[in-house]
C-alpha cells in the first residue's frame, strides 16, 4: 500500500509591505558589495606581476645581506620576518627560494644566490665559545665583535672542478675573526611562505 506524499507549506507574513522592501533592498546591497569585492580581486590579480614558480610552491626564502656586520651584530642583521640562519636550515638551497630583493646578487645570479665575494656568518648549533674550528666558532654565541673571537662563515663554491672528484659541493665554510668588516649574514624566513586568496562570488 503506497503512502500518500506529505506536503508542507511555509508561509512568511510581513506586517507591513515596507518590511519586505527593506529586506530585499538589503539583500541586493549585500550581493552587490560581494560582487564588487570579487571584481576588485580579479582585477588586482590580473594586473599584479606573476609570482616566480618557487613562490607559488610555498618554498622557504633565504638570502645573504647586502650590508656587512661584525660578529656581535649578526643576530639583528636580518629583515623583519627573517632570522640569522643556522647552516642546517639552508643546507640544501635547491629546496629554498632566494630573495633577490633583500639579498646580495651578482651578474650571473639569475634567480639564485651569488657565489663570488659574498661570505656570511651562519649559526652552528654549537655552544658559545672562542675556538677557531669551523662548525664550532660562533663569536661567543654572536655577542663578541673583536679579533679575539672567531665565527663560522659560509659561501657557495666558485670552483666546481676541484680534484680529484670534480664535484660541485654545497657550502664552502671558513672561520673568520669577529671584527671583520666585509662579512654579511645568511638569513632565512621564519616560516614557509603562504598565499592568501579571497573567495570569488560568481553569479
Amino acid at each position: 500500500m503506497m503512502e500518500k506524499p506529505t506536503h508542507m507549506r511555509l508561509r512568511i507574513r510581513f506586517q507591513r509591505r515596507s518590511d519586505l522592501v527593506t529586506l530585499l533592498t538589503l539583500a541586493l546591497l549585500v550581493m552587490g558589495f560581494l560582487g564588487y569585492l570579487a571584481w576588485v580581486h580579479e582585477e588586482a590579480a590580473a594586473s599584479a606581476p606573476k609570482a616566480p614558480q618557487a613562490a607559488s610552491l610555498g618554498l622557504r626564502q633565504y638570502y645573504i645581506t647586502k650590508n656587512n656586520f661584525l660578529g656581535n651584530q649578526a643576530l639583528t642583521a636580518c629583515a623583519s620576518g627573517y632570522h640569522m640562519a643556522s647552516l642546517w636550515e639552508i643546507l640544501d638551497p635547491s629546496n629554498l627560494e632566494y630573495n633577490r630583493l633583500l639579498g646580495e646578487t651578482q651578474e650571473d645570479s639569475g634567480q639564485g644566490p651569488p657565489t663570488f665575494y659574498p661570505v656570511g656568518w651562519v649559526r652552528t648549533g654549537y655552544i658559545p665559545n672562542f675556538t677557531t674550528i669551523a662548525g664550532q666558532a660562533n663569536c661567543d654565541n654572536w655577542t663578541d665583535g673583536t679579533a679575539g673571537y672567531s665565527g663560522t662563515t659560509a659561501k657557495l663554491p666558485i670552483v666546481w672542478e676541484d680534484a680529484p672528484d670534480q664535484d660541485v659541493g654545497v657550502w664552502d665554510v671558513e672561520v673568520k675573526t669577529c671584527n671583520l668588516t666585509y662579512v654579511g649574514v645568511w638569513c632565512v624566513a621564519d616560516v614557509v611562505g603562504h598565499r592568501l586568496y579571497l573567495a570569488i562570488v560568481k553569479k
